[in-house]
Protein backbone atom coordinates (compact mmCIF):
# COMPACT_ATOMS: atom_id res chain seq x y z
CA UNK A 1 0.00 0.00 0.00
CA UNK A 2 1.11 3.33 -0.98
CA UNK A 3 1.41 6.16 2.02
CA UNK A 4 -1.65 8.16 2.38
CA UNK A 5 -1.19 11.28 2.75
CA UNK A 6 -2.30 13.75 5.49
CA UNK A 7 -5.03 15.02 3.99
CA UNK A 8 -6.07 11.89 2.60
CA UNK A 9 -6.62 10.46 6.37
CA UNK A 10 -8.00 13.40 7.38
CA UNK A 11 -10.73 12.97 4.63
CA UNK A 12 -10.72 9.55 5.69
CA UNK A 13 -11.40 10.23 9.39
CA UNK A 14 -15.03 12.32 8.62
CA UNK A 15 -16.21 8.71 7.39
CA UNK A 16 -19.16 7.56 9.79
CA UNK A 17 -17.14 4.07 9.98
CA UNK A 18 -14.02 5.21 10.76
CA UNK A 19 -14.21 5.26 14.46
CA UNK A 20 -11.56 2.74 15.25
CA UNK A 21 -9.31 4.98 12.62
CA UNK A 22 -9.59 7.62 14.97
CA UNK A 23 -8.72 5.60 18.63
CA UNK A 24 -5.59 3.76 16.79
CA UNK A 25 -4.66 7.20 15.46
CA UNK A 26 -5.42 9.06 18.99
CA UNK A 27 -3.30 6.40 20.73
CA UNK A 28 -0.69 6.71 18.70
CA UNK A 29 -0.40 10.29 18.93
CA UNK A 30 -0.50 9.75 22.97
CA UNK A 31 2.10 6.95 22.52
CA UNK A 32 4.74 8.88 20.11
CA UNK A 33 4.85 11.75 23.64
CA UNK A 34 6.46 8.87 25.79
CA UNK A 35 9.84 8.05 25.41
CA UNK A 36 9.40 4.90 26.50
CA UNK A 37 7.39 3.91 23.23
CA UNK A 38 10.26 3.06 21.96
CA UNK A 39 11.67 1.58 18.17
CA UNK A 40 10.87 -1.34 18.85
CA UNK A 41 7.50 -0.94 20.55
CA UNK A 42 6.46 0.48 17.30
CA UNK A 43 7.81 -2.09 15.52
CA UNK A 44 5.76 -4.56 17.44
CA UNK A 45 2.47 -2.49 16.54
CA UNK A 46 2.82 -1.94 13.05
CA UNK A 47 3.31 -6.03 13.18
CA UNK A 48 0.01 -6.40 15.21
CA UNK A 49 -1.92 -4.16 12.46
CA UNK A 50 -0.11 -5.51 9.59
CA UNK A 51 -1.35 -9.07 10.85
CA UNK A 52 -4.51 -8.55 11.86
CA UNK A 53 -6.85 -10.73 14.11
CA UNK A 54 -4.29 -11.27 17.25
CA UNK A 55 -4.08 -14.70 18.62
CA UNK A 56 -6.61 -14.89 21.85
CA UNK A 57 -3.34 -15.36 24.22
CA UNK A 58 -2.38 -12.48 22.90
CA UNK A 59 -5.59 -10.34 23.24
CA UNK A 60 -5.93 -11.12 26.48
CA UNK A 61 -2.67 -10.33 27.43
CA UNK A 62 -3.11 -6.93 26.25
CA UNK A 63 -6.42 -6.39 27.83
CA UNK A 64 -4.55 -7.05 30.72
CA UNK A 65 -1.73 -4.76 29.94
CA UNK A 66 -4.01 -2.45 29.16
CA UNK A 67 -6.38 -2.44 32.74
CA UNK A 68 -2.89 -2.14 34.49
CA UNK A 69 -1.68 0.57 32.21
CA UNK A 70 -4.79 2.45 32.91
CA UNK A 71 -4.62 2.35 36.41
CA UNK A 72 -1.24 3.50 36.21
CA UNK A 73 -2.59 6.81 34.79
CA UNK A 74 -5.28 7.43 36.91
CA UNK A 75 -3.04 7.08 39.49
CA UNK A 76 -0.13 9.19 38.04
CA UNK A 77 -2.59 11.80 36.87
CA UNK A 78 -4.96 11.16 40.19
CA UNK A 79 -7.98 10.97 37.41
CA UNK A 80 -10.24 9.06 39.73
CA UNK A 81 -11.57 12.05 41.15
CA UNK A 82 -13.85 14.79 39.05
CA UNK A 83 -12.21 17.81 37.97
CA UNK A 84 -13.28 20.70 39.63
CA UNK A 85 -16.34 22.77 38.27
CA UNK A 86 -16.64 26.11 38.15
CA UNK A 87 -19.41 28.07 40.03
CA UNK A 88 -22.45 28.19 37.50
CA UNK A 89 -23.46 31.74 36.92
CA UNK A 90 -27.07 32.39 36.93
CA UNK A 91 -28.48 35.91 35.53
CA UNK A 92 -31.15 37.24 37.06
CA UNK A 93 -34.48 38.97 35.52
CA UNK A 94 -35.12 42.38 35.48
Amino acid sequence: MNHATTAEILLALRSPDAGWLGVLACAIDEASHDARFDDRQRQMAMQLLENGALPAPLADAARQRAARFETELEAAFDLSEPAATSPKLTLAGQ
